[in-house]
């Protein structure tokens, strides 16, 4: 009952922010030198918002507009770009973590610097680079096996793929290194050393199974970056995917309804993390709670 009450109470707010932020620029007048606040307009809008949320138009109407903005192909494809681009992540986190955590003290202060270093590189930065090397790869080789831009209906996937990934990677990383660090420090970690257990088994058997809950809320935020990635990269390289046919729904005057369904269907993947971190803390009961 608590938790349907929570989730009631969040929806409520969810809702009152999508009015206020899409009636925003009616209460702000803008005009050509001063900002004028026209409250009236506002709350009449917010007013004839409210009331085509409770008298919902038929359905068919907006079954027609999504499909004639292909909403669910596009959908698709981004959902497709960012699942694959968390499971690169994931992945290559897991193990670049586990290769500098058992390198030798020098290397590891390298790679850690190195790190540090591409983690504070600015998302656009990364972009042209990859547009660039693309480009000069083709110019120098002739090679075009890499498409960038979505034209004549194609969609590209390992450039997106590997441009929406790259930032993220070193912050889970980064994350990771210092969550296996601290982690050494722990008593159960030299009970298993004085015991002779080596430290590949500790590490991935103990360590990872200790930290997972940890790991698994962080990726909360991992999405995050991956979702507003993913929204640069579908504007530069020209891809038709989900938050670019928003924008087209917003240039053609879309109505509240059919805008918030597109906000909940962007929202989906935050709440299944936000649904699985709370299930995962619930059955570990805590980072503490962990036997080893």
């Amino acid at each position: 009952m608590k938790q349907l009450l929570r989730f009631i109470i969040r929806f409520i707010l969810v809702l009152s922010g999508f009015l206020f932020v899409f009636n925003l620029p009616s209460l702000l007048g803008i005009g050509k030198n001063s900002v004028n606040f026209n409250f009236l307009i506002f709350w009449g809008d917010m007013k004839s918002d409210v009331q085509e949320f409770i008298h919902i138009k038929d359905l068919n109407w907006y079954q027609e507009l999504f499909e004639k903005l292909g909403i669910a192909e596009s959908y698709h494809y981004t959902m497709t770009i960012l699942i694959a681009s968390l499971l690169v992540v994931m992945i290559c986190s897991l193990l670049f973590a586990v290769i500098v955590i058992l390198s030798p003290l020098k290397v590891r202060n390298l790679l850690k610097s190195a790190i540090n270093f591409f983690e504070g590189v600015p998302d656009l930065l990364v972009i042209f680079l990859f547009m660039l090397f693309v480009i000069t790869l083709y110019k120098t080789t002739g090679l075009k096996f890499l498409q960038l831009y979505g034209v004549f209906g194609k969609k590209p996937y390992f450039v997106p793929i590997m441009t929406v990934s790259f930032l993220p990677f070193f912050f889970l990383l980064q994350f990771l290194i210092k969550t296996i660090t601290d982690e050494h420090s722990q008593d159960y970690v030299l009970y298993l050393k004085s015991k002779g257990i080596g430290r590949i088994r500790i590490l991935l058997v103990h360590i990872m199974r200790n930290i997972f809950p940890l790991v698994f809320l962080q990726l909360r935020t991992t999405v995050w970056v991956l979702l507003s990635n993913i929204y640069l990269v579908e504007f530069i390289f020209n891809i038709k995917g989900f938050t670019k046919q928003f924008l087209t729904l917003l240039y053609i005057g879309g109505d509240f309804i059919s805008l918030v369904i597109c906000l909940l269907m962007l929202a989906i993947p935050l709440v299944v993390m936000e649904a699985g971190g709370w299930a995962i803390t619930k059955l570990f009961k805590g980072r503490e709670g962990v036997s080893i």
